[in-house]
């Protein structure tokens, strides 16, 4: 139990010191926006670009970087340990008129 509890202060630690920053998050959202699959997300990555709102959200060892337009996510990265994941959300980009 007690290697447990040093471990999990260790992994801590070293999130902390290894979370990445805000212009690294930034550029990662803006790689995914930058690379449309389709007419709607080409719209929508412009829409971002211009008038999205983005924000930055620190967990000290984590970190969250989202971008927002219209009030609907559309790109949300995650980053741990210098690594950073980010993913286009998919109900932003199917909010089409579809009947």
């Amino acid at each position: 139990m007690k290697w447990l509890i040093i471990l999990i202060i260790v992994a801590g630690i070293a999130g902390y010191f290894t979370r990445p920053d805000e212009s690294k998050m930034r550029e990662a959202a803006n790689a995914i926006l930058n690379d449309p699959h389709n007419l709607g997300q080409l719209a929508q990555s412009a829409g971002a670009g211009l008038m999205g709102e983005r924000s930055y959200d620190n967990y000290y060892v984590a970190a969250r970087y989202r971008v927002i337009f219209n009030n609907d996510p559309v790109v949300t990265c995650y980053g741990l340990f210098t690594q950073v994941q980010c993913s286009r959300e998919q109900h932003a980009a199917g909010s089409g008129a579809n009947p």
